[in-house]
């Protein structure tokens, strides 16, 4: 039995555009084929299960559901877009605590 994703998003119809703008300039234009194609696929996956809603206020949305590593790429692929945005002016990691362990997972 498939799982249900644990992932779960709800957007305005104008910022599902937007993302999905996002994604599609990521495919066309990321420089490294990996970011394209992952971007390709979630813009497959975002059309395919993504559903139009009415709020009880009568306001359309978009109800995104996603796997975790579905959701991380995602995030990855709006860093991707915001970095040809913004200068990085401050390096806020140095002020992170250092974790007991390599990786967190």
């Amino acid at each position: 039995m498939a799982q249900i994703p644990n992932t779960k998003l709800e957007l305005h119809p104008s910022m599902f555009d937007l993302l999905m703008t996002v994604l599609a300039y990521n495919a066309a234009n990321a420089p490294v084929e990996s970011v394209r194609s992952g971007a390709k696929d979630l813009m497959e996956k975002r059309m395919r299960f993504t559903r139009l809603y009415m709020s009880k206020d009568g306001e359309q949305y978009a109800s995104l559901c996603m796997y975790e590593n579905e959701a991380g790429e995602m995030i990855w692929q709006l860093l991707l877009s915001a970095a040809l945005n913004y200068d990085v002016s401050e390096e806020y990691h140095k002020k992170l605590k250092v974790g007991s362990r390599s990786d967190p997972q």
